[in-house]
C-alpha cells in the first residue's frame, strides 16, 4: 500500500459515497486506475465493505463507553454470545489493561442505559461495569467493524 492507496482510504471513509472521477481528482489518477485500486484494496481485504452511518429519527441517542470486567478468564466466543443479542452494542473490544472489554453503545437515554447495565452484570462472567457518557462527538471517523 503507497501514499495514493492511503488517500483513497481516507477519502472513502469520510465519505464512502465520494465518486471515482471526484478520487480520480484527488489523487491525480485517472478514473480506471483508481478504480483498479479500489478493487485491489477490496480483494486484499483493506476494504471490508461499505455502511450507512444513520440516526434514526427520535431514536437512540445516549452514547457510553462501557468497560466488562469479567470474573474469570474468558473466551471472546463467550463475550460475543452475551453481547450478540443486545442491539445496544455497537462495538466490542477486548482490551489491554484493567477492563477485559469495552462497548461503544447507543440507548434512548439514562434509564435505557442504567437497564443495559444491570442486565450485563446479571450475567455470571460479568462480575462489574464501569460506563462513560459521551457528551460530544468532535471527529467521527469508524473504519473498524468485527463480523
Amino acid at each position: 500500500m503507497d501514499a495514493v492507496d492511503r488517500k483513497i482510504l481516507n477519502q472513502l471513509v469520510l465519505n464512502g459515497r465520494t465518486s471515482l472521477t471526484e478520487i480520480a481528482d484527488l489523487v491525480a489518477l485517472s478514473v480506471p486506475a483508481v478504480k483498479r485500486r479500489i478493487s485491489r484494496l477490496e480483494r486484499d481485504g483493506v476494504i471490508r465493505g461499505y455502511t450507512a452511518i444513520v440516526d434514526e429519527p427520535g431514536g437512540a441517542k445516549l452514547y457510553a463507553l462501557v468497560e466488562l470486567y469479567c470474573s474469570r478468564n474468558v473466551r471472546p466466543d463467550e463475550i460475543v454470545t452475551v453481547l450478540r443479542t443486545r442491539p445496544e452494542v455497537l462495538l466490542a473490544f477486548t482490551v489491554a489493561g484493567d477492563a477485559d472489554v469495552v462497548l461503544l453503545v447507543r440507548t434512548d437515554d439514562t434509564d435505557h442505559l442504567e437497564s443495559l447495565l444491570l442486565e450485563l452484570r446479571s450475567r455470571p462472567i460479568v462480575e462489574r461495569t464501569r460506563a462513560q457518557v459521551m457528551l460530544n462527538a468532535l471527529i467521527g471517523r469508524i473504519p473498524l467493524a468485527a463480523g
